[in-house]
């Protein structure tokens, strides 16, 4: 697999983590959705390490 498929499918798991992560925080409860956002952002963290390393 080459980096841009691995990085695509970190972008799609944070995206969508994103989006559950805010939902849960508006509807049900801010705690667990603060956790949720912040593993996306972990995602998008390995993602962006991904984009750097050449």
């Amino acid at each position: 697999m080459n980096k841009l498929k691995i990085r695509n499918w970190l972008n799609i798991i944070f995206m969508i983590g994103a989006v559950v992560g805010v939902i849960y925080y508006l509807t049900v409860d801010k705690t667990a959705g603060t956790l949720i956002i912040l593993t996306a952002m972990c995602f998008k963290i390995a993602e962006s390490s991904l984009r750097m390393i050449k």
